[in-house]
């Protein structure tokens, strides 16, 4: 008796349970673009771009269907002066163009400019080690938030990947 109930639960659990999906898995519309896209960039911070993109696009092989092209600008900017000129807090804005397209060129997917702002803060103690890591991880956490963006953006408003230019 014991054996048949045990069997019943275990067969309406597997049952119930075999449309699951995880919470956190990928988009269907990054599943599509996921190691099929081979990734262009040019401008400022380039190393910091591809390893972020990696995480979404996976690396590009030579079959690609789609190319990302990225140029980047950055731009520094003196925020807060003290009354003897000295800085003491940097704001750096990214401005990311995106365009996606298929591999043949003439289907553009979607184009984007996105531009994220982020701070950071000088020290002036004499050793500049705890400007230069807050610089560097304020660009690269002000990096991924801009690719973030964009990222949200195309699966938003492109889900089905169709070529704006082709109504």
């Amino acid at each position: 008796m014991n054996i048949k109930i045990f069997l019943m639960v275990l067969v309406t659990l597997i049952v119930s349970c075999q449309g699951f999906e995880f919470v956190y898995d990928k988009s269907p519309t990054i599943k599509l673009l996921e190691n099929n896209t081979q990734v262009i960039i040019s401008g400022d911070d380039i190393s910091i771009i591809k390893s972020q993109l990696n995480n979404f696009v996976g690396t590009s092989t030579s079959s690609a269907k789609f190319i990302l092209l990225v140029s980047s600008s950055k731009i520094s900017n003196n925020v807060v002066i003290k009354d003897n000129q000295t800085v003491s807090q940097i704001e750096i804005n990214h401005i990311l163009n995106y365009s996606l397209q298929k591999k043949d060129g003439v289907c553009v997917i979607t184009e984007a400019k996105i531009s994220t702002v982020s701070t950071y803060n000088l020290k002036s103690s004499g050793y500049s080690f705890g400007t230069d890591l807050a610089k560097k991880e304020t660009t690269h956490d002000n990096v991924e938030k801009n690719i973030n963006e964009f990222f949200k953006f195309l699966i938003h408003n492109h889900s089905n990947l169709d070529c704006k230019n082709e109504d």
